[in-house]
């Protein structure tokens, strides 16, 4: 009897079938071949018989080894000894199909059925192959004699009128799916595709017949009444359309999939107010599943095409989340929606619910520290990167989040302890491991043990010579100390040329150049840095009066530190400057 679930359960038929599985082979040779050997091998002499019964055995030894290319030729000499043997055509066919060549097996397979015509599995694997190779009619055809063979099988009969419809031979396919719907009475299936095939033909009056008979036999079964206002929708009937939608809503008032369906029908018609009430309705149902909620939200608030206001979508994102309290990820959500309206304290707050809701999740972690860095909460990036090693100890980037809050932090031994224990997870990806070894190169500069700070940073910029971040602090610590200005000038340099725009890399090239006492140069470089600074950081100003303070013009010079000290600049040495009108040098320690 045709099931609601046939077609998957035939799929895993098949899928066994084709895996050519010891359970199917064995069950071909123990049945129907045992008795094709007897008679087939007439015509061979006693000593071939029994040649042949040991490679056939010999061949299924391999084949259930999955030693594939050792059972080809065993089976191959089996057909040698005799060519007649549908059981050796099986079974290389079986081969075949494992190895993706449909067409030998499918030869092999017709040599196999035209020999013993009665054995199903025969014609089930030719069928296979037929389809494989879109050789519809012909897959049909096995159906149909499968269907003759085992005429209590319903499922043989839809598998052939259904391969007739995909053949094209659509007359054939309503008369092969009248005669079986004789014997099952009226089922979903069967009426479904007689519905496709009407349509296909051009035959609307008969497609809606089918649902409409679906109706009359199930008049409380809502999925009908979608299909048939599908329907009308379809071809132009909206005033039909609504009718059957709403004859949904009376038999199931809360059924959330009409409701999606209502507010799809409202887009459509454009009316976007009675649209967005039912999408909303929907949004608030507790029986609709999240996973549609979630699809039906990405849809329209997608960029490019987006169908609901910045309110409205606040207001669909908080009927998710109080309609669906167990589930996280409407909350997850929320914190997207919150970020992107540059409301991070609140991201946060609302990220921390999600990651206690779900302690499993590293995606909900990671973004946890990416806020906890947004707001610069050193102290917390601590805490948390600590709190989610403790459920994914073996995630290396956690640990550099870790380190980061630990360095700002002024935890200096911590930054260089926690790196270590993360080091053995980072393996061979060079850009994460060059991030373990800058975080450590920046803590012992702090501590400074300036030598091994230095052989840190050389690391860095072997491992990864794009992390432009690393070179950029390293040679503003040599030029700080006027240490290797050379090599100051070359990495800083190597990073302004890949980063032309970057104010705080240009800075930094500016200040080496300064050390190096070139300031023609250094103040072009600065006045780019400050065009190109949208953040108004106050210490490009100090060190912009820096640079013109020793190319003689210390009235500007002046004029650019009072600038940058009431920017917010409350450098002690930045005062001094101030209040003696004079280049001060900065104490590197």
């Amino acid at each position: 009897m045709i099931r609601k679930n046939s077609i998957t359960y035939w799929v895993l038929f098949l899928a066994l079938i084709g895996l050519s599985s010891c359970a199917t082979t064995k069950k071909v040779a123990q049945k129907a071949p045992e008795k094709q050997v007897a008679q087939e091998t007439t015509q061979v002499t006693k000593d071939q018989e029994r040649e042949f019964q040991y490679l056939l055995i010999e061949g299924l030894k391999q084949k259930a080894l999955g030693n594939l290319d050792k059972a080809i030729p065993i089976f191959s000499r089996c057909l040698e000894i005799d060519p007649s043997s549908s059981t050796a055509m099986f079974e290389l066919a079986n081969i075949h199909i494992a190895k993706g060549d449909f067409t030998s097996a499918m030869l092999l397979l017709e040599k196999a059925v035209a020999n013993n015509p009665e054995n199903e599995y025969y014609h089930l694997m030719l069928a296979r192959v037929y389809q494989q190779n879109k050789q519809f009619d012909k897959a049909a055809d096995q159906y149909g004699q499968l269907a003759i063979l085992f005429p209590g099988n319903d499922d043989y009969k839809y598998y052939h009128a259904s391969l007739l419809a995909q053949a094209g031979k659509y007359e054939d396919a309503l008369k092969a799916f009248d005669a079986l719907q004789q014997s099952t009475g009226p089922l979903e299936q069967i009426a479904v595709a007689k519905q496709q095939l009407y349509l296909k033909m051009g035959k609307k009056k008969e497609a809606f017949d089918e649902i409409k008979g679906l109706i009359k036999t199930n008049p409380k079964d809502t999925r009908y009444y979608g299909l048939l206002a599908d329907m009308y929708l379809a071809d132009g009937d909206s005033t039909k359309a609504l009718e059957n939608y709403n004859k949904i809503l009376q038999i199931e008032p809360d059924n959330g999939f009409v409701q999606i369906s209502l507010a799809n029908f409202y887009r459509e018609s454009g009316k976007p107010d009675e649209a967005y009430q039912h999408l909303l309705m929907a949004f608030k149902n507790p029986n609709l599943d999240v996973d549609t909620k979630i699809q039906m939200y990405v849809m329209i608030v997608q960029k490019d095409n987006r169908k609901v206001t910045d309110e409205q979508e606040l207001e669909l994102l908080k009927a998710m989340m109080n309609a669906n309290m167990d589930d996280e990820r409407p909350r997850a959500m929320y914190v997207d929606y919150l970020v992107q309206h540059n409301e991070i304290e609140k991201a946060r707050d609302e990220m921390r619910i999600v990651v206690g809701m779900n302690k499993d999740n590293i995606q909900y972690w990671q973004r946890l520290l990416f806020l906890d860095n947004n707001l610069q909460d050193w102290k917390a990036m601590y805490t948390d990167g600590d709190d989610a090693l403790k459920y994914f100890p073996s995630q290396p980037l956690l640990y550099v989040m870790k380190a980061v809050g630990a360095l700002q932090m002024e935890k200096y031994q911590d930054v260089i302890s926690v790196l270590d224990k993360g080091q053995q997870y980072v393996g061979d990806n060079n850009q994460l491991s060059s991030q373990f070894y800058m975080y450590r190169a920046e803590a012992l500069y702090k501590m400074k043990k300036l030598k091994e700070s230095y052989a840190m940073f050389n690391k860095v910029v072997q491992l990864d010579p794009t992390n432009y971040t690393a070179m950029n602090n390293y040679a503003y610590y040599l030029s700080l100390r006027s240490d290797s200005l050379q090599l100051a000038e070359k990495l800083s340099g190597k990073v302004v040329q890949a980063n032309p725009d970057n104010a705080t890399f240009l800075d930094t090239y500016a200040w080496v150049l300064f050390k190096k006492k070139d300031y023609s140069l250094a103040k072009f470089y600065m006045e780019s840095a400050i065009r190109n600074d949208n953040d108004k950081n106050p210490v490009l100003l100090e060190h912009y009066g820096d640079i013109l303070y020793f190319l003689g013009e210390k009235d500007k010079a002046l004029e650019n530190w009072k600038k940058s000290e009431e920017m917010g600049n409350d450098s002690p040495t930045l005062k001094e400057k101030i209040k003696k009108k004079t280049y001060i040098e900065e104490n590197p320690n």
